[in-house]
């Protein structure tokens, strides 16, 4: 979904890089020019700087105030290269593509017998996390590897909440802009073939 962060008005924002399609250990953070002003830099180096003497520091204007030493230039590049993809994309056409698929999704999965979709938020992001009736979710995302559909297992960063329902984890089908109907038909014939293994 696009984002405002001056309509937000919200005094940071992050997302990461990996998000977009960019590699790993980079991201983007956003702050409101007179916080990050009063805020001290967390880290010296080159480029920080307007001037030093031996009495006083003067930092540099933002963002270099932040930016010390060497950055990872070839991350940003290549995040620089997959927000270009993004925008030419067109960021309401890949959520109307993930959308379209993620019904698709949602509607075979509701086909399966005993397979419990957790969470049916109406426009919620293009995934899917479920329990299927007896089998734990690991055995079941390791047979789905033998048949090379990638899932996630486990707690997804939401343990507390999974004890207090009394789930022990699930199973996390997600999609991107790359997905078809043709994946989640993979998926599902997968998880049958599965299903038929496990019981």
């Amino acid at each position: 979904t696009p984002v405002d962060v001056t309509q937000l008005e919200c005094d940071f924002y992050v997302f990461t890089g990996h998000k977009l399609y960019a590699p790993s250990g980079i991201g983007v953070l956003y702050g409101r020019g007179e916080i990050l002003n009063s805020m001290p830099p967390f880290m010296g180096g080159g480029d920080m700087i307007k001037s030093v003497t031996l009495d006083k520091t003067d930092y540099a204007d933002l963002p270099n105030k932040f930016e010390a030493g060497t950055p990872p230039i070839t991350q940003a590049i290549a995040l620089g290269t997959a927000i270009e993809y993004i925008t030419q994309l067109g960021i309401t056409n890949i959520a109307q593509h993930e959308q379209r698929v993620s019904d698709y999704m949602h509607d075979q999965l509701n086909t399966i017998d005993g397979l419990r979709i957790i969470g049916k938020t109406p426009n919620k992001a293009p995934l899917a996390s479920f329990t299927i009736k007896g089998i734990h979710p690991m055995d079941l995302a390791t047979l789905l590897g033998e048949y090379d559909v990638c899932v996630r297992a486990g707690h997804h960063c939401a343990e507390p909440l999974m004890h207090h329902y009394g789930i022990t984890g699930t199973l996390r089908a997600s999609l991107g802009v790359y997905n078809t109907n043709h994946d989640v038909d993979t998926l599902i014939t997968a998880i049958n073939k599965a299903i038929n293994l496990l019981k």
